[in-house]
């Protein structure tokens, strides 16, 4: 089996995996983290994309006189802070309206804004600048998975609406996580369905490949929890229920 994941630990959130759109659901005005709850999750990606580039650095640091506070914050945030700096990414970047969420080209755009906004200092803090775009050539949507992944950047996927169908893409939670035993990808049991879902963005945080059987799993953060897709349900959902227009990647270079 061959595992390829980010170069840096994820986001944790007070322990959590990557951050949870429900946690938005009482802050600030009614309406507003009602739909940040139900339609937050481009919101979610996007900024917890940012915070891993900048090693966990909300920008909110750079505009300030306190830059030693960047030595403050690790990979585990405090809860109350990183509802902080998403309010924030929300009202200059990435607006959610009620029953609206994100369109991948918005996604595209408000990273590509702030990447501009904040260059020099990402430019700094990084040494690299960055630039997004929404959508690949379907064949090219795991390569691009890949090269992103070893330059020690997420990926934003998107699981499309598939309108007018039931059908949704499976998510995984690894048994042997529990057991601390590793066991062979081509065991079944390892493996479990836990829930399904569509019209959802995740985030692509590795990969766990197995030649022998054929077997490619994108291990995700989704709800602030650790899941895993199997590559090909993926393709097949896309082409029996959706487009690749909907269904695609956030593709960041660093440039």
């Amino acid at each position: 089996m061959q595992i390829l994941r980010l170069n840096k630990p994820y986001i944790s959130v007070e322990n959590s995996f990557g951050g949870n759109q429900e946690w938005f659901e009482k802050t600030g005005r009614p309406w507003k983290g009602k739909a940040i709850k139900g339609y937050g999750c481009g919101l979610i990606g996007a900024s917890d994309v940012i915070l891993h580039i900048l090693g966990n650095v909300p920008f909110e640091v750079f505009e300030s006189d306190k830059q030693d506070r960047a030595d403050e914050i690790t990979t585990n945030l405090k809860k109350t802070d990183y509802i902080d700096f998403i309010r924030n990414m929300e009202r200059k970047y990435f607006h959610i309206f009620p029953k609206l969420g994100l369109s991948g080209i918005l996604l595209a755009l408000g990273m590509n804004l702030y990447f501009l906004v904040h260059r020099k200092e990402i430019k700094n803090l990084t040494g690299r600048k960055f630039r997004a775009r929404w959508a690949v050539w379907p064949s090219k949507i795991l390569d691009r998975i890949r090269e992103m992944l070893t330059a020690d950047i997420p990926v934003i996927i998107s699981i499309g609406p598939g309108f007018f169908r039931k059908d949704k893409v499976r998510l995984y939670v690894d048994t042997s996580a529990k057991t601390g035993k590793d066991k062979d990808i081509d065991k079944e049991k390892r493996f479990k369905a836990v829930t399904s879902t569509k019209d959802h963005y995740v985030t692509v945080t590795g990969i766990l490949e197995s030649k022998e059987d054929d077997i490619t799993l994108l291990e995700i953060s989704s709800w602030g929890k650790k899941y895993y897709i199997r590559y090909d349900e993926y393709m097949e959902f896309v082409k029996k229920c959706d487009n690749f227009y909907f269904s695609n990647i956030l593709y960041i270079k660093a440039i």
